[in-house]
């Protein structure tokens, strides 16, 4: 086998790697992320990097190492440690886990007693645990239990003892004295410990986004949330959005696996960071519940998403799934448990059924409206009575793909942008700007829309087109380049980058796809549901992205519904909150696998009305 060095600069790392590897997957060896939107297709033209001796950028993912090299990755083809949202809302629900502990002092076993190992335990765990003798108290326990209403720290009498604890039984009970710490999932004994550790009982709630990943810690004793860790979602390099990914584990030998893999060994480093930030150990974390799109759902557990990503769409699994962490790779204890959140369908995941549930729509009389914008747009409509739900391809352009200079919401991003005489940017870490996110492409359209700068069709004017009022600033930086007709954000003075930030006709025209994919989405349900716009009591916009945007330029360009300000209310991450709910309330899971049977999935793909209105939402709305 032949072997190359490679030394990458400005990093001053240098790998050994096999001969014919690409450059992107160098990097990735190196611990270098650099964009790869399609995946290494080399469609996206994100992955350029420059090779000494080479004029001219080259793709990483098309340049295939032959010798040692010298190569720069530049700021612009760097996947950045953009800003992740980690608040969600803060939940009322009941503390009652899936996972309790209990201390026993069993009696010794003797001639007069001679009940075996796991009788003689499950009595003790029950007599901890306060169960109710008489058989009219069990019935109704069992039926209270089946309605999510079962008082806390009850166990009936189906008790029962996981079998790979059976074979260490008996030398933990006698070299213990018969003093132990039983650990209980549900009405499972999965563990015993020496002595009493009922003190030390954690769990991990996990937001597997396709963009960034959240992990949070809790204390299982009183709820509260001990720590937090995010990152950029691992698999990236593998594709930034799900049909790169699915596309990438049909293509590739062992490709499942090594998108199973890279979210473990993810996941695990933010378990590590925080044990390392909290001082827990991590043999006292007893389960992790995980919420995403069903594709990230499916790929943590290992399961082919190929049916995701083709017609007619069919996920392998809906219902939620009870796994042990050993089987997962899950750095928690050898005994814990991870609870993978139940879906409504393909495309709508437990990431929604998790906004549904933190947001409570399913009590509510009104009638609201839930928005999470990432990769793609998820949309729940309804009440008490009724849930819709729907899935739109939106993210690709609010996420910095298909834009010219477009990066996700990382240091050197265009945030904000305000038009008056001339132009203001707001720059994330401020300094110098290195391109353009998702939240700035918002306000820069609304405020050239506002101006005069564009027309209702998108179509950005030119010369003596232009409103004869326009500030001479602003139409100095309306220019002809190679790639068109562009508007310049940023002088190239005030840019990291080899010139102007500019935002293109063409940048326009993605974010119009974007937008008019979830404006018809949101009227295909309105719809359905029978109602006006003028009936939807509140619009709650979920995720990252939501809650950077400045809503009164969502909704100027009409990525947002044209409601009052007042009824449009942040909820941060509410996938995260809704993943830490049910950690700590096991009613919780009950209600969770309810919506996800409830709520509707309305399929937009191949629907008539929705091609109408998608083209009708491509338009702005008029002043």
């Amino acid at each position: 086998m032949r072997t190359c060095k490679i030394h990458f600069q400005p990093d001053d790392i240098t790998i050994v790697t096999e001969a014919g590897q690409s450059l992107l997957a160098a990097a990735q060896q190196a611990g270098i992320i650099i964009n790869s939107v399609c995946g290494g297709a080399g469609t996206c033209n994100k992955c350029l990097i420059e090779v000494d001796g080479i004029s001219e950028p080259v793709q990483a993912c098309r340049f295939y190492v032959e010798r040692d090299l010298m190569v720069n990755v530049p700021e612009s083809s760097r996947f950045f440690e953009q800003k992740i949202l980690q608040e969600g809302i803060a939940l009322g629900s009941c503390l009652n886990p899936q996972i309790a502990k209990y201390f026993v002092q069993l009696s010794e076993p003797c001639l007069d007693d001679l009940r075996s190992d796991t009788q003689r335990l499950i009595d003790a765990v029950k007599e901890a645990a306060g169960v109710r003798r008489s058989e009219d108290e069990i019935a109704v326990d069992t039926v209270s239990d089946t309605a999510g209403e079962n008082l806390r720290g009850t166990i009936d009498y189906d008790l029962t003892i996981d079998f790979t604890l059976l074979p260490k039984l008996p030398g933990l009970l006698r070299d213990n004295s018969y003093t132990v710490t039983a650990l209980c999932h549900g009405r499972h004994i999965i563990d015993l410990e020496p002595g009493n550790t009922t003190d030390k009982k954690y769990g991990l709630a996990a937001d597997i986004g396709t963009t960034t990943v959240v992990v949070e810690l809790v204390d299982l004793t009183n709820g509260k949330k001990i720590a937090v860790a995010s990152q950029s979602n691992p698999q990236i390099t593998f594709g930034d959005d799900v049909i790169g990914r699915i596309d990438y584990s049909r293509t590739h030998k062992d490709g499942l696996q090594q998108l199973r893999e890279r979210i473990t060994e993810g996941i695990n480093r933010l378990i590590a960071e925080i044990c390392e930030k909290s001082g827990i150990d991590r043999r006292y974390i007893y389960e992790l519940t995980a919420v995403g799109n069903s594709t990230m759902q499916q790929l943590l557990l290992g399961i082919p998403v190929e049916s995701i990503g083709q017609a007619p769409y069919v996920s392998t699994v809906t219902s939620a799934i009870d796994i042990p962490a050993v089987e997962l790779g899950i750095d928690i204890s050898p005994a814990g448990n991870v609870y993978v959140m139940p879906t409504v369908a393909a495309h709508v995941g437990g990431d929604t059924v998790a906004v549904a549930l933190s947001t409570a729509m399913r009590h509510s009389e009104s009638v609201n409206l839930a928005l999470d914008i990432g990769t793609n747009g998820e949309l729940v409509l309804g009440n008490r009575d009724r849930l819709l739900a729907c899935s739109t391809a939106a993210g690709p352009a609010f996420e910095g793909a298909r834009i010219k200079q477009g990066m996700r919401g990382a240091t050197g991003a265009i945030e904000r942008v305000y038009i008056g005489d001339d132009v203001e940017v707001v720059v994330i870490g401020e300094g110098k700007c290195v391109g353009i996110c998702g939240s700035g492409l918002i306000d820069a359209i609304a405020e050239l829309l506002n101006v005069g700068i564009l027309d209702s069709s998108g179509r950005m004017l030119v010369d003596d087109e232009l409103p004869a009022s326009l500030p001479p600033k602003l139409r100095e930086r309306v220019v002809k380049n190679k790639d068109g007709l562009a508007f310049i954000l940023a002088h190239s003075e005030q840019s990291r980058q080899d010139g102007a930030i500019v935002l293109t006709q063409r940048d326009i025209r993605e974010a119009q796809l974007a937008k008019a994919a979830i404006s018809a989405g949101a009227v295909v349900l309105m719809r359905q549901m029978r109602i006006e716009l003028a009936d939807v009591e509140h619009l709650y916009l979920a995720g990252a992205f939501g809650n950077y945007i400045r809503p009164e330029s969502a909704r100027r360009i009409g990525l947002l519904p044209d409601l009052p300000l007042e009824k449009i209310q942040f909820v941060g991450n509410a996938a995260a909150s809704g993943a830490r709910e049910v950690l700590i309330c096991r009613e919780a899971r009950q209600h969770a696998q309810s919506l996800a049977q409830r709520i509707e999935y309305v399929e937009l793909a191949g629907r008539s009305e929705f091609q109408t209105l998608f083209s009708d939402c491509m338009f702005f709305p008029e002043k």
